[in-house]
């Protein structure tokens, strides 16, 4: 593998959603820490990684092929799923929010996300989170084998 996989991330809130740290003791998050899937996140990886392919254009054979083109930030992975027809944004972030729940989010690095947590985010927070995740780790390893065919 000619580029190391990310490990975890950390998604810079633009809004700050209160919690209790880990002593109990009230706090406003700054930053969610996202550590890459595991096979147990199988049913919400899918259909995220099923979503994206999905919203690339039909038309274009050669689409699929640019979008693996270059880095492909959070924000342009959700903007392609929010234009398709093809695609439920609902069910998108609903699967995000169960994969977050899940424990591969950490509010502040130390506290998982729960969904009550996830409740108290902004939407757009949600959405870019979500964009954000799948493109450094439900979509990285696709999108390079993408760029090497």
């Amino acid at each position: 593998m000619s580029k190391e996989m990310k490990k975890e991330i950390n998604y810079e809130l633009e809004q700050k959603v209160p919690y209790a740290t880990k002593a109990g003791l009230p706090a406003e998050g700054t930053f969610v820490t996202l550590t890459a899937p595991t096979s147990r996140n199988m049913n919400e990886c899918a259909y995220l990684k099923q979503a994206f392919f999905r919203s690339l254009p039909k038309s274009d054979p050669d689409a699929s092929a640019e979008a693996g083109d270059g880095e492909v930030t959070g924000a342009a992975v959700m903007a392609i799923i929010t234009m398709s027809k093809d695609v439920d944004l609902a069910g998108v972030l609903i699967s995000a929010r169960e994969l977050f729940a899940s424990g591969v989010a950490m509010m502040e690095g130390e506290v998982k996300m729960t969904k009550p947590l996830l409740d108290a985010m902004s939407q757009d927070d949600l959405e870019a989170m979500t964009g954000e995740y799948m493109a450094n780790f439900i979509l990285a390893s696709a999108l390079r084998k993408m760029r090497k065919s």
